[in-house]
């Protein structure tokens, strides 16, 4: 069992949706997984970890004076072992002796300090959303993709998804915010432009619906329930799901089509998976660069019999299910720390 140290004063119900995520089930939704593998103590001398209880870059924002740093400070002479968690699209790496940052994405060649990637967190959609079984898609002579969401080539789009990038690393600059800087990527510029191509593609069965915003903001979308609806089924129909980058370098889609038991076709942008060191990521997804989707997803399909792809289906809503849930994928984590102990 893990034994935790941290700041209790800041686990409120104001803080619920940036506490750390561990935390979250522990303070918020205790099960007896959470009991059976975790505890807190009011002790730096007793833990195994200490970990800072919320988003470390809404609370550097708001830091007036230095409590973060002096609170790593105080828990590093037990030489402890720290964990942080850096929220939103893109995050940032505390650079401190004995600190582990958790974040969703970032630059895969660019971490320079102790880093785990964490996977979003999906409610199960067949249960919540569609209301239906889990079932195994066939193979095709054609491998068939799908995509839903906010893909549009026109200049217009390019010019304004630069101007946003320019108004927030301005604001950063200006107000000094944690956040690390992200070259300009036009994702949804980029995503039109990848999905065309492939469109044109008369050896795969393309099944896209474009939307020119994000579906919060798309009009034409319907309603919440009525694209949320249709965002899975178009996962659902396809054994093939195209996933690309948004603002931050992940892709949460990535996330979707594996619980719902897809396989994705991940656009490589210098990402970083999580838990690469025990999971074969070969196994579960095909990972492109943009100029090679196209070839590569279809020697890829010709490559597996029905029964390879099946399995890799299963396989892969499997290890959304029990690895790469919230509580078990820390489980995991927290027990490499005890083995080090």
């Amino acid at each position: 069992m893990l034994k935790i140290y941290t700041e209790h004063r800041f686990l409120t119900p104001e803080n619920r949706k940036k506490v750390f995520p561990m935390l979250f089930d522990l303070v918020y939704v205790p099960n007896k997984k959470t009991k059976d593998n975790f505890c807190f103590t009011d002790l730096v001398s007793d833990a195994d970890i200490a970990i800072f209880p919320v988003d470390i870059i809404s609370f550097i924002k708001n830091d007036k004076n230095n409590f973060l740093n002096s609170w790593i400070h105080m828990v590093s002479k037990y030489n402890l072992p720290i964990w942080v968690y850096a929220a939103g699209d893109f995050g940032f790496s505390l650079d401190k002796l004995n600190v582990t940052t958790f974040r969703l994405g970032g630059f895969k060649s660019k971490f320079k300090t102790s880093t785990h990637i964490m996977p979003s967190f999906i409610v199960d959609p067949y249960n919540k959303i569609l209301g239906e079984d889990f079932f195994l898609v066939s193979k095709k002579d054609r491998p068939s993709i799908g995509f839903v969401g906010n893909a549009n080539g026109s200049v217009l789009k390019f010019c304004k998804e630069f101007l946003l990038y320019v108004r927030r690393n301005f604001i950063n600059v200006i107000f000094k915010n944690p956040e690390e800087y992200h070259p300009f990527y036009p994702s949804g510029w980029k995503r039109f432009r990848l999905l065309q191509r492939i469109l044109k593609e008369y050896r795969i069965e393309s099944n896209f619906i474009f939307r020119n915003k994000y579906r919060a903001k798309d009009k034409n979308a319907g309603s919440k329930e009525d694209s949320t609806l249709e965002f899975f089924k178009n996962i659902q129909n396809n054994l093939y799901v195209f996933c690309l980058r948004g603002n931050g370098n992940f892709s949460v889609r990535f996330y979707e089509a594996l619980i719902m038991g897809r396989i994705p076709v991940l656009i490589d942008t210098d990402v970083r998976l999580p838990l690469e060191s025990k999971i074969d990521w070969k196994q579960h997804c095909l990972i492109v660069s943009e100029n090679s989707i196209i070839p590569d997803l279809i020697s890829f399909h010709a490559s597996k019999t029905d029964n390879e792809l099946k399995e890799m289906q299963q396989n892969n809503r499997k290890l959304m299910l029990e690895k790469l849930n919230r509580m078990d994928y820390f489980i995991q984590i927290s027990n490499e720390y005890l083995k080090k102990k």
